[in-house]
């Protein structure tokens, strides 16, 4: 394997934490290979990329109606679905053509949707002969993240196959182990608590809402407060200093909140933590179980939020908490009944390990390399 690009997009850095997951995979098993980033929105024109964040912080933050009825047309309307996918696919595809020639990649990863369109025209166009992985992050997937043509979409669970496929019956989907850096994974609390400060006896909570830290972090601060008097509510603000400034004289007067901005110890963290609160379910979830920490998903966000959640639920691997004192009551149960608690953490635990390595994923698309490679000299 001797190039690799990476097609991701800063919308938030999840999709981007997927694509360093990916890059350091690749270079474990292949330590010479070159590894070329390409950001999707970037690529599909100038402003692109802060109208879409726009749109999407709005959405989430100001019409959550607008962005649930967009999601529900796309499974409601398959003609739909496939009419926007076809038109980001044009967009996005014709301007990646040049880029993906120019480099001439062995093996192509996408971590982004509309970068997966792109690359999928590409391939409906012949221009793409290099096999194609997307790896789908959010824990449930929606048609936008899946296509027909490209060698491999995996997504993060078995309950998730069946929506990737109800999306795209002839896709090819597999499950990947999480997507997340080799730091996650299973370790001491203790030590990761003392490293960190945190109180050894404490229940943990870690509050994170993605690097952009929105949704209702400032009233799952105060529920968890409120909740039992061992409860530490750790709040990563993530680049959102506005959140950090709001809940600073909390933090002043609850000594048990700690508040964090920016941090690269999200690992260290996520290990020290009895259970990890977010409101997306995905980078943040997918590490949460790649340590084996149970999730609680507090007022999942609008559309895949709630996807996510629901079916993050139904896996055995987090606690969906909606209304108004659900959350409290949620890490009362944990406390009160450490078997459940247990029970998901092993939950957790058990799908990694079943899943194999994040290197598998990437070794059957090499399988693919190897063999193109063959057809060609055969040729």
């Amino acid at each position: 394997m001797n190039k690799v690009l990476v097609v991701s997009a800063a919308m938030g850095e999840g999709h981007n934490a997927t694509g360093r997951a990916l890059e350091d995979a690749v270079h474990r098993l292949w330590p010479e290979a070159a590894v070329t980033w390409l950001d999707a929105l970037d690529v599909m024109g100038a402003g692109v990329g802060p109208l879409f964040r726009w749109i999407y912080v709005s959405n989430v933050q100001r019409t959550p109606w607008l962005y649930e009825f967009f999601y529900r047309s796309l499974w409601r309307h398959r003609w739909f679905a496939t009419a926007s996918k076809r038109f980001v696919g044009v967009w996005c595809g014709r301007r990646l053509a040049r880029r993906v020639d120019d480099y001439g990649p062995d093996l192509v990863l996408s971590t982004y949707p509309l970068g997966s369109a792109g690359l999928d025209w590409l391939r409906r166009h012949h221009r793409l002969d290099a096999p194609v992985g997307a790896w789908i992050s959010d824990f449930a997937p929606h048609p936008f993240w899946v296509y027909g043509d490209l060698d491999l979409n995996l997504v993060m669970h078995e309950q998730a196959v069946p929506p990737a496929l109800k999306c795209v019956p002839r896709a090819k989907v597999a499950v990947s182990a999480p997507p997340v850096r080799a730091a996650f994974r299973p370790g001491d609390r203790d030590t990761a608590r003392q490293h960190l400060g945190l109180p050894p006896e404490a229940f943990v909570a870690l509050v994170s809402c993605g690097s952009l830290g929105f949704g209702d972090v400032e009233d799952a601060a105060k529920e968890l407060l409120e909740a039992h008097p061992d409860v530490v509510p750790v709040v990563v603000c993530g680049r959102n200093d506005q959140l950090k400034r709001r809940l600073q004289p909390l933090a002043d007067r609850e000594p048990r909140l700690r508040l964090l901005g920016w941090t690269d110890e999200m690992a260290a963290h996520t290990i020290a933590a009895d259970v990890v609160v977010t409101n997306a379910g995905g980078a943040t979830g997918l590490e949460a179980l790649a340590c084996g920490r149970p999730v609680l998903m507090h007022r999942p966000i609008a559309a895949h939020g709630r996807a996510n959640a629901q079916l993050m639920a139904d896996a055995g691997l987090a606690i969906v908490c909606e209304t108004d004192g659900e959350l409290g009551d949620a890490v009362r149960e944990l406390i009160a009944e450490p078997e459940r608690w247990k029970a998901m953490a092993e939950a957790a635990t058990h799908h990694c390990d079943s899943t194999g390595a994040l290197e598998d994923g990437l070794l059957a698309l090499g399988g693919l390399t190897s063999a193109a490679h063959r057809g060609s000299t055969a040729r």
